[in-house]
């Protein structure tokens, strides 16, 4: 870090420490009241812009604003609030313009933005003072803009900006909420930053509200919490279980459920695993007892009803076809047209479809037939697309108020069925229906047992030699809709990435919708099965029991009270609450047990894969370069930095991949690094040897390549590396040995070099 820099970031940082952090309201008996939820936390603005050359998180001597003393109502409440967020943003008095704008809900709040032609800072806070979200945009007018490899450090270091997020959550957060961060991300680049992601702690225990937050050399650049918009209600519980957490474990146990069914591993293979498919369960930190949330939701949630509708195809040009000029095909191109010599026409399809009367394609008229070739395999698909014009004749099994107010309205009624082929054998691959209603009829209804029938007779005769070797999914989730789903079966256990899925519509019998999915699976073994409860106690030790609090649906229309009244004037059928629970932590990252050697299968953790600790460099030369990086997210997994090993090409993929912003785990293939790599330019498919080590200069040229200096490199080194050799050392870099084999540490140095340029 440069002096200047880091003296800037030194003051900047004694400056935001000095900012009085926002008091948060209380209620009469002391307690805060907590309001708030969202939906999933929006994808945060890693790459905030440069920022002007004055100190945007450096708090102004501000004066106090003029008050109004006729000034009353929602006037007062906006002058208040807007000088608490200026207070607790330390928000400059050089912005020309502000707007305000209100949003009345479950949680009102206030949307502020200030503006001054470069500049804009977006504010969301809630009437209680509660900032929600925070933006800041700077207009720099950067003309050097490159989109190639271009890594740099942030401005300022992973400790001082470390610093600046705990300062900066002190204010934004009120009592009694304080921060849980469980990822610091290092986005890399010229005008790069620190993001932060957590979740805010209420009375220290984790609660269901997530945060982000982004710090540069200028300060905040935004900030976000995951509970934003609409509210929680009713007072926060205070910490304190009547259940032990013993109990609560025991009673989380017992309601895991587990199946046994082959698993997918990317790969060409499966193998046997107990897989989880047990209900959404937290057990109720007062009363004991084991709640399904899923089941919770469902009784006094309701849900929209799926939208049908339609659409047009648009009419052919007019106009005369251009005669091509004279050309000639060359072998490849010869060879890939040879692929249609022996696909059947659209004529052909049709006539084999209509021949299948479960499709039901009487009264459907084709209006087109496309191709596609799939890969060099040769394989060709065709797709149908069908229309046929709803009339009052048949509905099929839409509702006939909706028929005839759509009628009335003119609206174009059509029904479209798109079939999907093998173009060269005619096997159907696919087929869907949209019809242009989405009311059902409830009188016109199908029993799960001629369903099924239908569905059978209809895979016997469309997918023959794959539905003898399936049976009706029994495992959980499967068939418990309109679709009907055959599983591939092996050793008596379901597979259910094979599988068959057919829709039968309930007013004609025919079929809406089928779906063959299905690829060659090499199974694993399947003897030696570990019994179930031994998969359950397995699952369970590797899930941690948390104490905190969890979002809980309350029926607004069964619930008394003038706010609830007032929810259920604006629509609202139930809102949320937090209650005390005990539940199992991240239970997404235990993804069941394998069935043979009774282990948990977990999903590796990103973050841990970006963050580097060696016990190896304390006397090592670069020390200072290997921890810099280490703290971006660059480096060797395991513990070990090896510096005088011979660094890979492997290696040397895996610490340009982290420098251009890529997480790659310890088990990444080969063949997924390649893909990674080659598209970036640091290595081409014909020099990929993953074991070969790589020369110093071959470093240089993978780091300078794709940069911005590559094409200058390539320009002046005339077939040799003289142009690379003269970049690499304004640079900084160690040219001497040019095809001498790079270590560890001397890679570190380059790559050091090239981000602090």
């Amino acid at each position: 870090m440069k002096k200047t820099t880091a003296l800037i970031l030194a003051l900047l940082l004694a400056v935001s420490l000095a900012v009085p952090a926002l008091a948060s309201e209380e209620t009469e008996d002391g307690k805060p009241t907590v309001v708030l939820w969202s939906p999933e936390d929006p994808e945060s603005t890693d790459e905030p812009t440069e920022a002007p050359e004055e100190d945007a998180a450096a708090a102004p001597e501000t004066a106090e604003p003029a008050q109004d003393p006729d000034v009353a109502g929602l006037d007062a409440a906006l002058a208040e609030l807007v000088l608490q967020v200026k207070k607790t943003l330390a928000v400059d008095d050089d912005y020309t313009d502000l707007t305000n704008d209100y949003y009345d809900g479950v949680t009102p709040y206030w949307s502020l933005c200030w503006s001054d032609g470069t500049r804009q800072l977006n504010v969301d806070v809630r009437e209680d003072g509660t900032i929600l979200n925070v933006d800041r945009w700077v207009d720099s007018d950067r003309t050097d803009r490159f989109y190639g490899f271009d890594p740099a450090f942030p401005a300022l270091s992973r400790r001082e900006a470390e610093e600046q997020a705990e300062d900066w959550l002190s204010k934004l957060l009120p009592e009694p909420e304080t921060a849980r961060v469980d990822s610091v991300t290092a986005v890399l680049g010229k005008s790069g930053n620190y993001r932060f992601a957590g979740v805010v702690e209420e009375n220290g225990l984790p609660s269901p509200v997530t945060f982000t937050l982004c710090v540069d050399g200028t300060g905040l650049t935004s900030f976000y919490r995951g509970d934003s918009y609409a509210g929680y209600v009713g007072e926060l519980p205070p910490a304190e279980a009547a259940v032990d957490e013993a109990a609560a474990a025991e009673a989380l146990a017992g309601a895991v459920e587990l199946e046994l069914q082959w698993v997918s591993d990317g790969d060409g293979g499966a193998s046997l695993r107990y897989v989880p498919v047990g209900p959404t369960t937290v057990v109720d930190a007062q009363s004991g007892e084991a709640v399904d949330m899923d089941a919770l939701y469902a009784s006094i949630g309701g849900g929209m009803a799926d939208a049908g509708g339609y659409m047009k195809t648009a009419a052919a040009a007019d106009g005369a076809v251009a005669e091509p000029e004279e050309a000639s095909l060359t072998e490849t191109e010869l060879a890939s047209i040879d692929n249609y010599g022996d696909v059947m026409t659209g004529d052909e399809i049709d006539a084999s479809l209509r021949g299948l009367m479960a499709l039901g394609l009487d009264g459907f008229t084709m209006q087109l037939c496309s191709y596609s070739m799939a890969g060099d395999g040769g394989d060709v698909t065709a797709s149908l697309r069908y229309t046929a014009p709803m009339t009052g004749d048949e509905l099929y099994g839409y509702s006939a108020d909706g028929f005839d107010f759509s009628s009335g309205m003119e609206l174009d009624l059509v029904i479209y069925k798109s079939i999907v082929v093998d173009a060269k054998t005619g096997a159907l691959k696919s087929v869907s229906t949209t019809y242009p209603l989405w009311e059902r009829d409830p009188d016109v209804t199908m029993t799960q047992a001629v369903r099924t029938r239908a569905a059978e007779n209809f895979l016997s005769l469309a997918a023959p030699e794959l539905a003898a070797q399936t049976a009706l999914c029994t495992l959980k989730g499967y068939n418990e809709a309109d679709a009907v789903t055959y599983a591939q079966v092996q050793e008596g256990y379901f597979y259910p990435g094979n599988y068959l899925s057919v829709t039968v519509n309930p007013s004609t019998g025919t079929v809406d919708d089928y779906a063959c999915v299905w690829e060659d699976v090499t199974f694993g073994p399947a003897d030696e099965i570990v019994p179930e409860q031994e998969a359950l106690d397995a699952y369970a030790k590797a899930l941690d029991v948390t104490l905190g609090y969890v979002a809980w649906p309350v029926d607004v229309t069964m619930t008394d009270g003038e706010l609830y009244a007032k929810l259920l004037e604006q629509g609202y059928t139930y809102v949320e609450e937090l209650r005390l629970a005990y539940y199992y932590e991240a239970p997404e990252r235990v993804l069941g047990v394998d069935g043979v050697t009774g282990e948990a299968v977990t999903v590796p953790d990103e973050q841990d894969a970006r963050v580097f600790a060696y016990d190896d460099i304390a006397d090592a030369p670069g020390k200072g370069e290997i921890e810099a990086l280490a703290q971006a997210g660059i480096g060797f997994a395991g513990g070990s930095f090896r510096p005088e090993a011979e660094l890979t090409q492997r290696e040397a993929v895996t610490l340009l991949l982290q420098a251009d912003g890529e997480t790659v785990l310890p088990e990444t293939g080969d063949d997924d690094l390649l893909e990674r790599a080659g598209w970036r330019g640091f290595v081409t498919a014909e020099d990929w040897d993953p074991e070969a080590a790589v020369t110093r200069m071959g470093f240089i040229r993978m780091v300078l390549g794709p940069s911005r200096y590559g094409d200058a490199a390539a320009l002046l080194s005339a077939g040799a590396d003289e142009g690379y050799q003269a970049i690499a050392q304004a640079l900084g870099m160690d040219t001497s040995e040019p095809e001498g084999t790079v270590t560890h540490a001397a890679a570190a140095d380059i790559l050091y070099r090239f981000m602090d340029r």
